[in-house]
């Protein structure tokens, strides 16, 4: 009995149990036969033997006249003498010597026939006294090798989970690896596929009220990518309408049967397997259904089952959550877009100067479209004429690119609808013989063309090229067409007013000039020395140049406390407003389950490596894989004390609780690095003082700044800049840049949030720059608008 609970191998019990009999035996050989079901109907397979014998190439057949008796309900042993069993009915042992007799005893578990002892007996024949002895062995058999055999499933269904829990790691690593909504989309079957090996995998998402398949890994004739189905044509739609899982195993369902119809009507080689199984989660997205993730003919034996539903479901989650992101990233960038076609509108709005203009058009849409060259052309006696390019601000006569732009805009005046080409690679592919010689000279493989057209008839035509064939998407199409509305209206505008006079803005002018002139000699000497004075105090007087900004105090250092594991707090030791030191307890969480997986993993692991040491002793085949169950082990047992040991909420440096309300965290349940609390470090704080964007050259770091705050007006804060914020934010419509101000706040007074003025001293400037640099600066740019060298 000792020997048959120090392992948990069944093939061993089964040994250990046959090596026993064949010591109570004496001269004989022993075999354990196990009844066990396969396809062929139930069989008698050899799991251990002991003495002179070795296996045939059969095994004891359940129908033996052998062991026949066993099936009908008899529990006696059956003992046959060497002579009179002919060597046919044992063909499933090899042995050299004579068999005197042979003893058949029966083995049950849980009130069943669970496989039967074969003694092969050379010498004497057993007796009463010494067959019943061997029952006695013979009768635990059963409860042995049944319970080894669970231990060994149970185990298998453990490797089987973490096997399938690094596969979900693996999957939510793979689709979250990228944003872009078309990558997710594709790679989403591809991926499920391979972790659940089928025939062909589909992902469906909702257009509306209708479900698109969007993507399709794998061969099914029955459906194509981009089709649509509603409820009453299909089953996937229908499913998607009830919102639950669906798994059909049956080939002979009426759904699958009209599904399969379609193969019908297909020619030979465009046929594949019929549908004989589909297995259907829903997509879900905070609490929406967004789709349907379908398995086809799951491949190897028998059709999908609870446990490929259950590891199904578990990757459509992966999978929402992988489309919810991408499908934010992509909303993301149609604002931007959108936010980018206000901006160029606005621009093109803003002047009616014709070269101006185009310049604008070709040039602004470059942050949000990603072309290398966009050109314009003008309608010019029933011809284009090119105006405008990327990046140039004329058109230089005789430049190699200018040529070919001119070339292929001939080639395309006859156009009078959008004109969107690609040159892929594909043999078979047809284009214009003028767009083939543009791209071979280019280098280009994309090319969009816009006719700009309104109700007075052709005004122009837009042109974007690329290197990458697929450079556009539909939603950046969109805008260009857009812009392309805009652009012609504003043209329009621009030639309508070339045709203006504009000799009125010249009048205000002269009629200053000719008041000067009708002043006395005397006073005009007086203005002039007024302003040499002015002008030699503006030059050479020196003034302490400021710029001056917003100042709003920031913490330099917070930390959030946040959950090791998912769990619900128990208890909050701290309050808001609070000093705690490094390491000083907040709250902790409820661990009464993580100590429960903590002792039942302790254990596991204490029972495997007593196991590992019983198998080392004897020597036993299996001591490697008793070592890495024990290795395995050990690893669920430290990750389960890791697990206790989190439960304590800890801060991490000395600074103030900032979480408002943080003892109504008691009872809430937290997910894997909510946060529980926020630390702030109070020591030292940082001020950002605002500066504009047309000062921001001034500010270099180590620069003195004042400041004064309003929750201390009678105080001044005094300190260095120490960096300045390498990218602008919006105030209301400004841009402004942070100057960063390190302070100490050995008292705390300084709070985050607290805010008034900053002054940061930029040295001295003589009085005119001083003074007058803002309207200079502004004046200059009006003019550069006007007028633009």
């Amino acid at each position: 009995m000792n020997r048959l609970l120090s392992t948990a191998d069944p093939s061993v019990r089964a040994r250990v149990i046959a090596v026993a009999v064949v010591e109570m035996a004496g001269d004989s050989a022993c075999l354990v036969h196990r009844l066990m079901e396969g396809e062929g109907g139930w069989t008698l397979t050899p799991v251990g033997l002991a003495g002179p014998v070795s296996l045939g190439r059969e095994t004891l057949p359940a129908g033996s006249p052998l062991v026949e008796a066993f099936f009908g309900g008899r529990v006696e042993p059956m003992v046959y003498q060497g002579g009179e069993v002919p060597r046919e009915a044992y063909a499933h042992v090899l042995v050299t010597r004579t068999i005197a007799s042979l003893v058949y005893l029966p083995f049950a578990y849980a009130g069943r026939l669970a496989g039967v002892v074969e003694v092969l007996c050379f010498g004497a024949q057993l007796g009463p006294a010494e067959i019943a002895e061997v029952q006695e062995v013979v009768g635990v058999a059963g409860a042995a090798i049944a319970t080894a055999e669970e231990i060994e499933r149970q185990q298998q269904n453990l490797l089987d989970s973490v096997h399938r829990l690094s596969q979900l790691y693996d999957l939510e690593r793979s689709l979250n690896a990228t944003l872009e909504l078309d990558e997710v989309i594709a790679m989403t079957p591809a991926k499920t596929a391979a972790m659940l090996p089928c025939q062909a995998m589909h992902l469906w998402l909702f257009d509306g009220e209708d479900l698109r398949l969007m993507a399709v890994h794998g061969e099914d004739a029955t459906v194509s990518q981009g089709m649509v189905q509603r409820p009453e044509e299909g089953l996937v739609a229908a499913m998607a309408e009830e919102g639950e899982p669906l798994r059909i195993a049956d080939p002979d369902d009426e759904r699958l049967v009209r599904r399969n119809e379609v193969l019908e009507r297909l020619v030979e080689e465009q046929r594949t397997p019929r549908v004989s199984s589909v297995l259907l989660v829903p997509l879900m997205q905070d609490e929406a259904e967004i789709g349907v993730l379908e398995a086809v003919n799951r491949s190897g034996d028998g059709p999908f089952d609870d446990d490929d539903q259950f590891f199904l479901s578990e990757m459509a989650e992966t999978a929402s959550h992988a489309l919810k992101n991408a499908s934010l990233m992509h909303a993301e960038r149609k604002l931007e877009i959108l936010e980018a076609l206000v901006h160029v509108s606005s621009e093109i709005t803003s002047t009616l100067r014709l070269d101006r203009l185009l310049q604008m058009i070709v040039n602004s849409p470059q942050s949000v479209l990603p072309y290398e060259l966009c050109a314009i052309a003008l309608e010019n006696k029933g011809s284009l004429q090119l105006r405008a390019v990327s990046g140039m601000a004329s058109i230089p006569m005789g430049d190699a690119q200018v040529e070919r732009l001119q070339e292929l805009i001939r080639a395309l005046n006859a156009e009078s609808s959008p004109l969107h080409v690609r040159q892929t690679g594909v043999e078979d592919e047809e284009i214009d013989e003028g767009l083939a010689r543009y791209f071979e000279g280019s280098g280009y493989r994309g090319l969009y063309a816009l006719p700009l057209e309104d109700d007075q008839g052709r005004v122009g035509m837009l042109l974007y090229a690329a290197c990458d064939a697929e450079f556009l998407d539909a939603p950046q199409i969109e805008m260009i067409k857009i812009l392309g509305g805009q652009a012609t209206v504003a043209i329009r505008n621009a030639l309508l007013y070339r045709e203006v006079p504009l000799i009125g803005l010249l009048e205000p002018l002269v009629e200053k000039k000719r008041a000067l002139l009708r002043t006395s000699g005397k006073r005009r000497l007086a203005y002039a020395g007024v302003m040499a004075a002015a002008g030699l105090f503006l030059v050479f007087c020196p003034l302490p140049m400021r710029v001056a900004g917003e100042a709003v105090v920031e913490p330099e250092h917070m930390v959030t406390v946040a959950a090791p594991a998912e769990g619900s707090v128990q208890s909050v030791l701290a309050h808001e407003g609070e000093r705690v030191s490094a390491g000083a307890l907040l709250g902790t969480m409820n661990d009464w389950q993580w100590r429960a997986e903590l002792a039942a993993a302790q254990a596991r692991y204490q029972a495997a490596e007593l196991t590992m040491e019983a198998d080392l002793a004897r020597g036993a085949p299996q001591a490697g894989a008793d070592r890495a169950q024990v290795e395995f082990l050990r690893a669920e047992a430290e990750r389960a004390e890791s697990r206790v040991e989190g439960a304590e909420l800890r801060s991490p440096i000395d600074g103030v609780v900032a979480t408002p309300a943080l003892e109504s965290e008691a009872g809430e349940h937290l997910n894997v690095g909510d946060g529980f609390a926020q630390v702030l470090d109070v020591s030292r704080v940082v001020v950002d003082v605002e500066v504009a964007e047309s000062d921001v050259a001034l500010v270099r770091p180590g620069q003195h700044v004042a400041m004064k705050l309003d929750s201390y007006p009678q105080r001044t804060w005094n300190g260095e800049v120490g960096a300045v914020s390498p990218e602008a934010r919006m105030t209301g419509e400004e841009r402004r840049f942070a100057a960063l101000v390190p302070l100490p706040n050995y008292e705390a007074t300084l709070r985050s949030g607290m805010s008034g003025e900053g002054k940061i001293y930029v040295g001295l400037r003589p009085a005119g720059y001083v003074l007058l640099r803002k309207p200079a600066l502004w004046a200059w740019q009006r003019m550069w608008n006007w007028i633009g060298w």
